[in-house]
């Protein structure tokens, strides 16, 4: 398995409008996110900190690097930014492989400017961690956004990676840009009974409560494969159910009520 999404808060200290499942107060427990992790790595090494919610809101997030780095994980940590001059040192952790700002998340928000200065601290810091810098939804990005792009772009220049929209600034450190997607929904209309997804079968997530999912754009866990309060990680990954599931896939056979829903796989996969 390539990934595994842990969710370990979905309290958000923005309202992005993209974002349209509701935000919560919740924080994982640190003696379960200690438990999870025992649980995953035998199957995957490469963690992220990443479903809804800002990360960098839970009161343990240090604690939480340093158990990462004291199982010698690795981790991509996604963040919205605004509270990334309070949490700097976490460049320093050995488990960090990835940190990826979505700096579309602040558009049209009034900001401070210690914001930017964060972000040029960051480009310039010489960290062995890939730096992502997301500027997703280009065209309706807001004027402040749009020149502090342009003002990257007339600093570093933008070297095209392999990437589709992924450009170089300096090593380890990228922009990346992308359009933005619709989360999937009960409520929405079947797209597609055929096809594939990376999600089960190359990833899974693990939402605040436990709930273990097909893959991060699941927080309510529809697709719920069992909690981890009640059910081992290694039971579920290993029951009929879930072994089903990654063979459907394999055959281009969606069988999953929100997977039919789901525009994102459409993507990278038909």
């Amino acid at each position: 398995m390539k990934r595994i999404y842990l969710e370990i808060s979905n309290k958000c200290n923005l309202n992005c409008p993209f974002c349209t499942y509701p935000k919560g107060n919740d924080f994982m427990d640190l003696n379960d996110i200690n438990n999870y992790l025992d649980q995953i790595k035998p199957y995957c090494n490469y963690v992220y900190l990443h479903i809804l919610g800002e990360p960098l809101l839970h009161p343990d997030i240090k604690m939480i690097l340093k158990l990462l780095d004291e199982k010698d994980m690795q981790l991509q940590l996604v963040t919205n930014g605004v509270l990334l001059n309070r949490h700097f040192d976490l460049i320093e952790h050995k488990c960090l492989r990835k940190l990826s700002v979505s700096v579309h998340s602040v558009n049209g928000l009034h900001i401070s400017p210690d914001y930017f200065i964060t972000i040029d601290k960051l480009i310039s810091n010489d960290t062995k961690a890939i730096i992502d810098l997301r500027f997703y939804d280009e065209e309706n990005l807001s004027q402040d956004l749009k020149d502090y792009l342009n003002r990257l772009k007339s600093i570093y220049g933008f070297k095209q990676t392999s990437r589709k929209d992924s450009y170089k600034l300096k090593e380890n450190v990228y922009v990346s840009f992308a359009e933005l997607f619709e989360w999937p929904d009960m409520k929405h209309e079947i797209i597609s009974e055929e096809g594939s997804c990376h999600g089960g079968i190359d990833m899974l997530a693990i939402n605040v409560k436990g709930e273990v999912t097909l893959c991060c754009l699941d927080p309510l866990a529809y697709n719920s494969l069992g909690n981890l309060k009640e059910t081992a990680f290694k039971d579920i990954i290993e029951s009929a159910e879930y072994k089903k599931i990654c063979t459907d896939l394999k055959n281009h056979k969606i069988n999953k009520e929100l997977c039919k829903r789901c525009s994102y796989r459409l993507r990278f996969l038909s």
